[in-house]
């Protein structure tokens, strides 16, 4: 069984965005546009959390890139980038683009890997997301009329994944990350609401904030 339950979470989420999809055919564009960057990211960011976070059973066997990476990263990109604007209907405003600076983002956030992760073994997943967070304030910093539009982007992921996680980790497969989380039995091993772990809930807030701003910030909306 544990073998689909990585898959199981990724087509949920995925049944998460195919409701935004229709729900906002205005926003389609950038909902697709958004979505194949992040099923792209989720592919490459396996190279790290695979070495470091968890290492889980997929389609194609353990600890292996498989289809799942990328249909979760499709999914859930797409979801922490349009939820508040799904929820919250406000008129774009137009602001200065930054293009240049977020694209310095993605290499400022691979070189962080290679430096913290690879090299003074500093686990990827709080790489990863003190980034997106570090991100997500400087974005908010230069752009003050996002900070609420970032916060509730990072709450309202979180508000759709738990409720997916209590499921899956307290009913589907209880032993889940027990088994599959190399955090497990460490002073980072924490976990809430059952079989949880903490670790996750930061990723997806980080990930949340960040993916919620990141469109309107690029293209000065």
């Amino acid at each position: 069984m544990d073998k689909y339950v990585y898959l199981t979470l990724s087509l949920t989420l995925f049944c998460v965005w195919l409701t935004f999809f229709f729900a906002r055919k205005d926003l389609m564009n950038i909902l697709l546009k958004v979505s194949a960057i992040g099923g792209l990211a989720g592919l490459i960011s396996e190279m790290w959390y695979f070495n470091d976070y968890w290492r889980p059973p997929t389609l194609l066997g353990n600890s292996k890139i498989s289809i799942e990476d990328f249909l979760f990263g499709f999914s859930f990109t797409g979801i922490a980038a349009l939820v508040y604007k799904v929820i919250v209907r406000k008129r774009p405003i137009q602001a200065k683009s930054r293009k240049k600076l977020f694209l310095l983002f993605f290499i400022i956030g691979f070189l962080s890997l290679l430096l913290f992760s690879n090299l003074l073994k500093i686990n990827s997943i709080f790489v990863s997301s003190i980034a997106f967070l570090a991100f997500s304030m400087l974005m908010v910093l230069l752009r003050k009329d996002l900070i609420i539009q970032a916060v509730m982007s990072g709450l309202l992921s979180l508000a759709i994944i738990i409720p997916v996680y209590i499921f899956l980790f307290d009913v589907l497969s209880p032993h889940y990350w027990s088994n599959y989380w190399l955090l497990s039995n460490t002073i980072f091993g924490m976990k809430i609401l059952g079989n949880i772990p903490l670790t996750e809930l930061l990723w997806y807030f980080s990930w949340g904030c960040f993916a919620g701003i990141a469109f309107d910030f690029y293209h000065g909306r």
